[in-house]
C-alpha cells in the first residue's frame, strides 16, 4: 500500500510540472502575440499604403519594441 502512495505522489509531482510548463508556455505566447500582431499589422499597412512607408515602419518598430519591453520590465505595481 505504501508503494502505491509513493507512486501516486510521483505521478502527482510530474503532472504538476507538466501543468506548470504548459501554463508558462501559454503565458509567453500570449505576451509575445501582441508584439507580433502589431508588427504584422504594420507590415500589412506597409504593403497597402505605399506613400507612408516611414510612418508605418516607425509604428511597427515602436509597437514591437514596447510590446516586448513591457514583458522584460516585469509586473507593474
Amino acid at each position: 500500500m505504501e508503494f502505491l502512495l509513493y507512486l501516486w505522489d510521483e505521478i502527482d509531482d510530474w503532472a504538476g510540472v507538466g501543468r506548470h510548463l504548459a501554463a508558462a508556455t501559454v503565458a509567453e505566447f500570449a505576451v509575445l502575440s501582441g508584439a507580433f500582431l502589431s508588427a504584422g499589422s504594420a507590415l500589412a499597412l506597409w504593403c497597402i499604403v505605399p506613400q507612408s512607408h516611414l510612418n508605418v515602419a516607425l509604428l511597427g518598430l515602436t509597437a514591437t519594441f514596447w510590446g516586448t519591453r513591457r514583458k522584460s520590465l516585469g509586473p507593474q505595481r
